[in-house]
């Protein structure tokens, strides 16, 4: 419907009147003004364009905060056909500086042609406070305030004066065709404030309100009243054309750091476009909120495109509804096991037990695409007790075909926690089984910060009661990993794979990685570092002290069929023995980086100034190998010949000779786990002060791993 044109005669007569009134017309499910006398301008203190753009932009933008909705409302319904309106509210003037109290009237007229048009006139019936109104208008104004009854079923939110869903939504449906028909491409843009639950606990809910408030005055100040939405809670809606609409956002995006004199939250934005496809207006609200979400731990304002891969993902939602049981019950979901490599002996010591849906009709379906709706639908500790039963399964297929089996992880949602007593849940399944609880490992995320502190102890604590091990799974990919550190009794902590991402182009990943895993050591915690693809990441990783290592560079997910075809062909990664955990775990947990050794230092040269050269040493009947070092060790072996520099990074390096027979007879003899000091040892013409220290004996084989920290050197002639 186009708006409504007055011919030039009536139209200048219609303007001339000294009453303010204004003729609005209802178009596309809002209200536009046709036309407003100059008694509107004067009132209003504006020229008529202004006035006109005002009306049609935020007709109540100076309207009281109580006032709003009820006489928004009221307006509304009565452009699209009511009753006669008739409606008192509070209003700020631009003379006064203070609100008046202003009586609406408006009745319907229809046009030669049919038309209805509908005529309001606006009086000003006194200043707040000091108003000279009639006993009976007084009375209904206090009435008006008063009955909540009167702004029931209304379309305009309370608390912002923002347009409603429910009304939004029919805004947004008609004009989306408007946009359209202009040859502009419409655009629904969701607005979800960011960590608006933390921002009550801290400033109160009145100050929450306060910020939904300078939100919805921000959105005004780009879009129109009528283009904005209050979706509910802290979430905000517009339509528009997605011309221009990024710089739009920056904008906001920067208008919103000081919102509120500086109390504000970031904003997530998601933005579908009608250029993806063409849909209503309820389907492109729910596909920018989806948007929105994408990658939502991220305390920053950014925004978000609908795009095909958030497309795929979300088309999957209701086929894992309705297929998630079925999934089960045929076996399209699964284990696939990836394998975990000591970084020491590069031998396989654990496995991580992945879940992936093999669909009959839809191929694959990735992880991302089904456990982040199992967790919505709050089904995800079926899933993770489903993929337990098949691990179990699958181990004791292994067992009884002879292969030698390692402990395999399980990952648990925050969620498991809540939805059933998980610790029972897994004990129960473990201990009906044959596999004995130290080869099932426990992995929870940082999200379970989130839950109660003291219940998330208890629930690590009977895991470890139990008889499992416990591990901290993507660390470092959230603000609250050290905090859970601090807090939570965990076994082992895995680094997230964004810092193998970096490892390239980043030297600061490099020291971060360094001091974490220095950091867990001296908590007795061990290290697993995910993503690992490069043979110079393993380098790096093994000379920093990683206690295991896991991606690709070593092995893929692969399902227990597999897995068998490679070891029957006697390929792929060694298994570690079982009965060579103890030993590896011994000298995984010895800190080479910076040793535990008290003497004073008596350096007579500068070559290893800042770090005491310090590695692990396994001796074996007739050779030497070096297990692990510090960067202060390898070059020492470097310079005294026993190593290449070509060999670092590889595993087990076999020095060329033997160290001096004395040394030797020391490391024989040491049978404590207390640092022996050996003085002056000869080797390679250097003069050597030297402690060593017994780690373990090798129950397979009898090697035997010592430390070796080098605390002083000099020439022999010396």
């Amino acid at each position: 419907m186009d708006k409504y044109n007055f011919d030039e005669s009536e139209k200048r007569v219609l303007e001339r009147l000294n009453i303010a009134m204004a003729i609005y017309q209802y178009i596309d499910k809002r209200v536009v003004t046709v036309l407003v006398t100059d008694g509107m301008c004067k009132l209003m203190g504006m020229e008529r364009e202004d006035v006109i753009a005002l009306l049609d932009e935020d007709m109540y933008k100076d309207t009281h905060p109580d006032d709003k909705a009820r006489v928004a409302d009221a307006a509304l319904k009565f452009a699209a056909g009511g009753d006669n309106y008739d409606c008192v509210y509070r209003t700020m003037s631009k003379y006064t500086n203070d609100y008046v109290i202003l009586h609406a009237h408006g009745e319907h007229f229809f046009t030669p042609s049919g038309l209805m048009l509908s005529a309001t006139i606006y009086m000003v019936e006194g200043l707040n406070g000091d108003n000279p109104l009639t006993e009976k208008l007084a009375s209904n104004f206090n009435d008006i305030m008063t009955k909540e009854s009167l702004i029931r079923d209304n379309f305009y939110d309370t608390l912002t004066g923002l347009p409603n869903m429910s009304y939004f939504l029919q805004l947004a449906e008609a004009g989306g065709r408007r946009y359209r028909k202009d040859g502009y491409t419409p655009a629904m843009v969701f607005f979800d404030l960011t960590g608006m639950k933390y921002f009550n606990e801290k400033y109160g809910l009145r100050e929450g309100d306060n910020l939904l408030i300078a939100t919805s005055i921000i959105l005004k100040k780009y879009f129109s009243n009528e283009n904005c939405g209050r979706m509910g809670s802290d979430h905000f809606a517009v339509y528009t054309k997605m011309e221009g609409l990024e710089e739009t956002l920056n904008k906001i995006f920067e208008d919103m750091k000081y919102a509120n004199e500086g109390r504000s939250v970031p904003v997530h934005v998601g933005i579908y476009s009608d250029a993806f496809e063409e849909i209503s207006a309820a389907s492109a609200f729910d596909r920018a909120k989806i948007a929105s979400d994408k990658e939502k731990g991220a305390y920053v304002s950014k925004f978000s495109y609908y795009d095909v891969n958030i497309h795929a993902s979300s088309t999957n939602y209701e086929y894992v509804i309705n297929n998630f049981e079925k999934a089960m019950e045929e076996g399209w979901i699964r284990p696939y096991y990836q394998q975990i490599i000591r970084a020491i002996n590069g031998q396989a010591c654990d496995e991580e037990a992945l879940a992936r849906w093999i669909d009959p009709v839809k191929g694959l379906i990735p992880p991302q695409h089904f456990i982040y709706i199992l967790e919505d639908i709050k089904l995800i500790h079926k899933l993770d007790l489903y993929i337990l039963e098949c691990v179990l399964r699958d181990l004791e297929e292994v067992e009884r075909k002879g292969y030698p089996i390692v402990p395999v992880s399980i990952n648990l949602s925050k969620y498991d926690f809540q939805l059933c007593d998980i610790v029972e849940e897994i004990a129960k399944r473990v201990e009906a089984s044959s596999i004995t609880p130290d080869k099932i490992t426990i992995e929870i995320t940082e999200s379970v910060s989130s839950l109660e502190t003291e219940f998330v102890i208890e629930q690590i604590r009977r895991f470890h009661n139990a008889g499992f091990k416990v591990w901290m799974d993507d660390f470092g990919s959230g603000y609250s990993s050290l905090n859970m550190l601090q807090k939570f009794d965990v076994d082992l902590i895995k680094f997230d794979m964004s810092f193998m991402r970096e490892f390239a182009t980043s030297k600061k990943t490099h020291v971060i990685i360094t001091q974490l895993i220095q950091m867990a050591r001296k908590l007795g915690i061990d290290t697993v570092v995910e993503g690992v693809e490069t043979a110079d990441q393993v380098k790096f990783l093994r000379e920093v002290g990683a206690g295991k290592l896991q991606g690709f560079h070593f092995a893929k997910p692969i399902p227990l069929e597999e897995w068998y075809t490679i070891i029957e062909a006697n390929v792929g990664n060694i298994i570690e023995h079982e009965a060579e955990v103890e030993y590896y775990d011994a000298i995984t947990r010895t800190n080479v980086m910076s040793p535990d050794v008290t003497a004073d230092v008596n350096w007579t040269g500068n070559e290893f100034l800042g770090q005491i050269p310090t590695g692990i040493l396994e001796l074996r009947a007739d050779s030497l190998f070096v297990v692990r070092y510090n960067k202060a060790f390898a070059q020492f072996l470097v310079k005294l010949g026993y190593i290449e520099q070509s060999d670092l990074g590889h595993i087990m390096i076999k020095q060329k000779s033997l160290p001096s027979q004395r040394f030797l007879d020391t490391v024989s003899v040491t049978d404590t786990k207390d640092w022996v000091l050996v003085e002056n040892a000869c080797e390679a013409g250097l003069l050597m002060d030297v402690f060593i220290k017994r780690i373990g004996q090798n129950p397979v084989n009898n090697n035997i791993a010592f430390a070796v920290s080098v605390i002083s050197i000099k020439n022999d002639s010396a």
